[in-house]
């Protein structure tokens, strides 16, 4: 078994282009009626229209499936994603040493959390 495409699904697609693609960056490979479907490092991410946002959950508490986003410089591009309108759940990059990641979470339209992460060393190795 492999990985596949990663999927997001939120009730409005219009903000969902504005945010991946203006916000973040991706670049938009294919729109469709009810998806769009950005290029994500040479993978698919595939946002799909769905009738209602993600249920109010607290993120590491709740049980929950993100994408993450790695960067070389999180706090960088922290400011820089802060910069354009990305309202984070973190104030400051946490610290997972059991993964060796720095991580922040911010949420999408429709209520989806995703991270951006940095690797860092852990014990002499690398993730």
């Amino acid at each position: 078994m492999k990985l596949g495409p990663a999927l997001v699904m939120t009730p409005d697609l219009e903000a969902a282009l504005a945010f991946y693609r203006d916000l973040l960056g991706l670049a938009l490979r294919e729109r469709f009626e009810s998806q769009l479907v950005f290029d994500l490092s040479g993978r698919a991410l595939h946002v799909f229209a769905c009738a209602r946002p993600a249920p109010e959950a607290e993120h590491g508490a709740d049980a929950a499936s993100v994408i993450s986003f790695e960067v070389e410089a999180i706090e960088d591009a922290m400011a820089a994603l802060a910069a354009r309108g990305v309202e984070f759940l973190h104030a400051q990059p946490a610290w997972n040493a059991d993964a060796g990641l720095a991580y922040a979470a911010f949420r999408a339209p429709g209520g989806v959390v995703h991270e951006l992460v940095e690797r860092r060393a852990l014990r002499g190795l690398t993730a």
